[in-house]
């Protein structure tokens, strides 16, 4: 159970924009076993002045195309399953033309209690 806040810069395009959204989807379906249909994602687009990342840290080279990647998932991923997804991640990055150093990922954890889909209702009482 994903929800996926993806910030970009406002210059990308929107094919782009959408290629990232998707990819993230898919590398969290193939890495993270989430299911094909749990797709939950939010898009802000920033602009150059609002959109603030240091260009080399972390021992890489960034770009203006940078993008801020968070997700927030229920808990139970294990560490390889979280090196699976940065490298897929990196990989669907170069394939939409976006460098791979010009994704920043943050990833949080929570449980089935945090969640509510609607209705009023915890995902835990489903």
């Amino acid at each position: 159970m994903p929800l996926t806040r993806l910030s970009v810069p406002d210059h990308l395009s929107a094919q782009q924009v959408r290629g990232l959204a998707d990819a993230v989807h898919d590398a969290l379906v193939e890495c993270c076993d989430v299911p094909q249909g749990d797709r939950f994602q939010l898009v802000s687009r920033f602009e150059r002045d609002h959109l603030i990342l240091d260009p080399n840290f972390g021992d890489v080279q960034r770009t203006a195309d940078a993008c801020v990647i968070e997700i927030t998932f229920l808990s139970g991923h294990t560490d390889a399953q979280k090196r699976r997804l940065y490298r897929d991640l990196a990989a669907r990055a170069a394939g939409i033309g976006l460098a791979q150093d010009d994704l920043v990922v943050g990833l949080v954890e929570n449980g089935a209690i945090d969640w509510s889909l609607g209705n009023g209702r915890a995902y835990i009482d489903k």
